[in-house]
């Protein structure tokens, strides 16, 4: 057994002119130099076999690394929806310079402790500090956070689930790869045969052995073997370029995939199959956090009929004085209390807040079902192609052997003269299909693998 190495390497170099512009970017406080970084790919070198292909596509997919910056987005929503269970301060600071009194000024921000300042006098400094701490929001800041934490775990496993399909897409590109690989080696060893078989029939012709048609029919196979070897080079390198792309590499990697299809029996009972993936298939689970942050919103939004306690304190420091007036105020102090809000009327709007939530709560858990019908199906699915797919090539072989057995016999006869030339073509051409159908078998075996660790919620 032998041991690839795969050499990963960054395709990101400067010259003296990009310096100077990445430097002038700098200055002008843009974030150029980062877009470039990047935007270069990684370059992989050598051989790659179909498990190294899955840890390249996990560590640099572009699809996982925008999967993870939604997992960090909503973290950070589950951050933000903690603020509401900690007191909240501003420090306030007033100049004041007036011919109208009185007047009302608040602080500026969208903290909760606000200030409102009323001035008197024409001219006035306040400076003052200011807290408010919320008690009881009716459970609003509590179900808020928990469904916050719901939708953030889901993210998480989204994540998970963005890597199980980019697993599985991997290996498909890369069965891919390797299916229009042998089957460009069935048409390179196709177009040598009929090289050598029309060499051999011109040698003979020449001989006087066969007639003028023989040397025309091959040269038409030949014709014919050299568009199909064409054909399947092409295909070869889409196949690869496809790979590359799923892989989030440079598509001028010089990397090749050397792993051979080949059969590896996988037993998949259906039954089994759908209990492990509806406890574990991130789906299903993401479409449970969904669920769990539904039902949050409806208790936040019940919340609204509740009363709602803060508790406040402010010091303040003041000087003011009119204008012409020689006497000067100055007061400072501090204030605390506690304030008790309960919500009467509000036009209807937390009747139809709940109605919407309900109706959230509802989608989220359809869709909760309809997940785990989807990963049910998914694995029936998989598991009747895997059948079928070992079945197919157990009848490819048996078919390869036969035609390789026949065309043996077929060119015997030809060369010790009992045998035609259509007998021989024929023949070949049942083998090179047999040799096709044999690449196919395991192709779609290794498929319906690749769908049945997909559906089974493993990326491995």
């Amino acid at each position: 057994m032998t041991t690839s190495k795969v050499r990963v390497s960054s395709r990101f170099t400067l010259g003296w002119p990009c310096v100077l512009l990445v430097v002038g970017m700098m200055m002008a406080l843009t974030a150029g130099p980062s877009t470039a970084a990047v935007d270069s790919l990684p370059r992989v070198e050598g051989p790659v076999t179909m498990e190294q292909a899955v840890s390249l596509a996990l560590e640099h997919s572009r699809k996982i690394k925008a999967a993870a910056a939604d997992q960090r987005a909503m973290r950070s929503m589950q951050g933000e929806a903690t603020a509401g269970f900690f007191p909240q301060a501003s420090a306030n600071g007033y100049l004041i310079n007036q011919n109208m009194t009185p007047n009302i000024y608040s602080s500026a921000g969208d903290t909760m402790a606000r200030n409102y300042f009323l001035s008197g006098t024409n001219r006035g400094q306040d400076v003052n500090v200011s807290v408010m701490w919320p008690l009881f929001s009716g459970g609003r800041t509590y179900y808020g956070y928990k469904a916050a934490r719901s939708r953030a775990d889901a993210a998480a496993l989204m994540r998970a689930g963005t890597e199980l399909d980019v697993a599985m897409q991997v290996r498909l590109d890369y069965i891919a790869a390797m299916r229009e690989q042998e089957n460009a080696r069935v048409t390179a060893d196709l177009l040598r045969q009929t090289e050598e078989r029309l060499r051999v029939t011109r040698e003979e012709f020449d001989a006087g052995r066969v007639a003028r048609f023989n040397v025309l029919r091959d040269e038409a196979e030949l014709a014919f073997a050299t568009q199909l070897d064409t054909a399947a080079r092409s295909q070869a390198a889409m196949a690869l370029v496809a790979l590359k792309t799923t892989l989030g590499v440079d598509l001028s990697s010089s990397m090749t995939a050397t792993e051979p299809l080949q059969y590896t029996p996988e037993p998949a009972s259906i039954e089994e199959g759908v209990r492990t993936a509806l406890e574990a298939h991130p789906e299903v689970q993401a479409a449970a956090k969904r669920t769990e942050a539904a039902q949050s919103e409806v208790r936040s939004a019940y919340g609204r009929y509740l009363p709602e306690v803060s508790a406040t304190w402010m010091y303040d420091w003041q000087w003011a004085r009119n204008r012409g007036d020689e006497m000067t105020e100055r007061m400072d102090g501090y204030s605390a209390g506690l304030v008790l809000t309960i919500p009467l009327f509000d036009g209807f709007m937390r009747e139809h807040a709940i109605g919407t939530a309900r109706a959230r709560e509802d989608q989220a858990k359809e869709q909760a079902m309809l997940a785990r019908q989807q990963i049910a199906k998914a694995v029936n699915q998989a598991a009747l192609l895997l059948q079928a797919a070992e079945q197919n090539v157990e009848a490819s072989r048996k078919g390869l052997a036969q035609a390789d057995e026949q065309f043996r016999i077929v060119q015997e006869r030809y060369a010790s003269g009992r045998g035609i030339q259509v007998e021989v073509l024929d023949a070949q051409t049942t083998l090179t299909r047999a040799r096709f159908n044999v690449v196919a078998a395991l192709a779609d075996h290794q498929t319906a693998r690749a769908m049945w660790l997909q559906a089974t919620g493993r990326v491995r």
